[in-house]
């Protein structure tokens, strides 16, 4: 509790934990877009012909939306929380679905209801600033926050994933032997593009097999050193790069770096952004300073000026003082929104345009008003604003000054005589990390590594052994669907051992009389469109496993066919597809050329589906036997 004490009194910029929270919900977007393209194959009974008793397009749109107000910082608490209850039930009702990225956001879903995201770079940000800003005030809400809220999801989204993934690693003959990298980028229904030439560099390879693996042992010891940070930070968003490139697994790869991004130092995004360098402002913005409408106005204006481009000025201090503006009256320049750039003056949307176009990132949106019809628009709605604002002015003599009621310090809130909210803080903060890493120790107890050891001391047979495993289990199911606290077997070598085929369909057209492939397999056995974070790990891992299950690879066809049909419009009254087939290898140690191997090997046809009146049978012989 000292521990965490200090280190939530350790107050650093929030800027960094904001850019997370946009990077992350733009990957969780993406992957939402995806769960919504698909979502008749995920949760329907057969795609579009049986379909699920709800319409779970309502809810992922809602989850969409949810995560979009995230992405803006708007509402975001609320927001956070509905997040994390869709992700809860839509993730947490599929099974065959499930891949590795799901356990992460489940996580980092569940932390961000707590952690405060939207200190900036938020539109919570300017609500705030609105409420407690008047007319001769600008209240600045403050943009400090724990490094807790850096250190934590770290820990929860990639340190307990490292250390839990080690336990199963080194049980495996292959990782310990340097192939963690080649074995999985070796064989077609992984390899999401040809890297035969880099494969072929054995002792490049090895080497970066075993720093993957060095890595992840060590990350959990090493992640919150300073002096360790920056290259933790390289290796990690090195290898998760490496991932998007080499596998189908994008937003894993993707997600995993906008974690990494809580852990550049918080100097970076300060350069960046240009809060420590003295601001050069490219327009000068003049406003009626006693004016309620343009005092927001200005506020609006300096929230999403990041680089500081605007310099205000009110009409009533500055006006005179520029040459330029002599030559207009006073009453004239309080009834308009007047700047200058460059020597010119621009005076209602022109002024706007200005800004917009000086901000640098929102010149798009300049150039948007500009477009003739936009433009006239514009300017109507313009003067309608300005006709019609109040113009009833808070000066000394009509209304003396009000300091306005600021929020009051939440941690010095106190609850008891000597109990404030910052200790319940600290306490809930305390018991809840110690929780999670009990949680995730209990977990790993079912890791293969624990289980040799375990038998090798002779304690594998024992009644409270069995008792331990039976927790470690039943709260694996618990914790794993809630927090994304689980077991972390990604790439293992019994993903793989005896792969030797690959199954795609084809789509046999009768008019034309061709073949056309579904985007399933492409013809060299590498994943096609269609086969991309939980759509692959469904097709490669339990419709075509290594150790096939008729029944499941029967069923996973007919679905996939039915699908696809419907997005491409093939009456399945009367539709007929080929099975085919493609013998590789099994890997077992490094080749040269292997996928090259795998990738040439033929396909064979060896059987067919056919779909006549909506109804399904499919020719195939058990694929075991082939």
């Amino acid at each position: 509790m000292n521990v965490v004490r200090k280190l939530y009194g350790k107050q650093i910029s929030g800027l960094g934990l904001s850019i997370f929270r946009i990077v992350y919900s733009l990957v969780l977007l993406a992957e939402i877009c995806q769960f919504y393209y698909f979502r008749h194959l995920i949760f329907d009974k057969i795609p579009y012909l049986d379909k699920a008793e709800i319409n779970f397009g309502i809810p992922i749109v809602i989850w969409g939306i949810s995560v979009f107000f995230i992405l803006i910082g708007a509402f975001t608490r609320f927001a956070t929380i509905i997040n994390y209850l869709l992700s809860l039930i839509l993730i947490g009702s599929i099974n065959t679905f499930e891949y590795h990225m799901f356990y992460a956001y489940m996580g980092i879903n569940f932390l961000l209801i707590f952690l405060p995201v939207s200190r900036n770079l938020s539109l919570d940000r300017l609500f705030v600033k609105f409420k407690y800003s008047n007319t001769r005030y600008a209240y600045n809400p403050p943009t400090e926050v724990s490094v807790l809220s850096y250190y934590v999801p770290v820990l929860l989204g990639i340190a307990f994933v490292y250390f839990d993934s080690v336990f199963f690693k080194l049980s495996s003959s292959f990782w310990r032997e340097g192939l963690g990298l080649w074995l999985p980028s070796s064989v077609p229904q992984t390899a999401f593009i040809s890297l035969n030439w880099l494969m072929n560099q054995k002792y490049l390879v090895l080497g970066l097999g075993y720093i993957a693996l060095l890595f992840e042992a060590a990350f959990l010891f090493i992640f919150f050193r300073k002096k360790w940070r920056v290259l933790s930070l390289v290796i990690g968003i090195g290898l998760h790069l490496g991932i998007l490139i080499c596998y189908p697994i994008p937003w894993f790869a993707l997600g995993m770096c906008s974690i990494y991004l809580l852990m550049a130092p918080v100097s970076w995004w300060e350069k960046l952004f240009r809060r420590n360098q003295q601001p050069s402002p490219k327009i000068t913005f003049y406003y009626d300073g006693e004016c309620p409408l343009c005092n927001r106005t200005k506020i609006l204006i300096q929230h999403f000026d990041i680089w500081k481009k605007v310099e205000f000025k009110t009409v009533q201090s500055y006006a005179e003082q520029n040459p330029l503006l002599e030559s207009i009256s006073y009453e004239t320049l309080l009834d308009n929104i007047y700047s200058i750039k460059k020597g010119k003056i621009y005076k209602g949307l022109d002024t706007y345009i200005q800004v917009l176009a000086s901000m640098g990132y929102t010149k798009p949106l300049s150039w948007l008003l500009r477009v003739p019809g936009i433009y006239h628009v514009g300017k109507m709605v313009y003067r309608f604003v300005a006709d019609n604002r109040t113009t009833e002015r808070c000066t000394e003599e009509n209304c003396g000054y009000t300091p306005p009621v600021l929020p009051p310090k939440e941690d010095e809130l106190k609850l008891l005589k000597n109990f404030r909210l910052k200790d319940l803080k600290i306490g809930l903060i305390t018991y809840g990390v110690g929780t999670m890493i009990v949680l995730q120790i209990i977990v790993s107890y079912n890791s293969p590594l624990n289980k040799v050891i375990r038998d090798k001391i002779g304690l594998g047979r024992t009644s409270f052994n069995h008792l331990l495993e039976g927790v470690s289990y039943k709260i694996n199911k618990i914790t794993k669907v809630s927090l994304g606290i689980t077991g972390h077997d990604v790439f293992m070598d019994y993903h793989f051992s005896e792969y030797n085929h690959l199954i795609s369909v084809v789509y046999l057209d009768r008019d034309s009389n061709k073949q056309i492939w579904l985007p399933i397999m492409d013809r060299d056995g590498t994943p096609g469109n269609y086969l991309s974070g939980p759509i692959w790990a469904k097709w490669s891992f339990r419709v075509d496993h290594n150790k096939i299950n008729q029944a499941n690879l029967e069923k996973g066809i007919r679905d996939f066919t039915a699908f696809w049909a419907a997005k491409n419009g093939v009456d399945l009254s009367d539709a007929e597809f080929i099975v085919k087939l493609k013998k590789v290898e099994t890997p077992h140690s490094w080749e040269k050329d292997f996928l090259k191997r795998q990738m040439e090997q033929p396909w064979q046809d060896i059987g067919l589906a056919v779909w006549k009146d909506k109804q399904y049978r499919i020719e195939i012989p058990e694929v075991e036997k082939l």
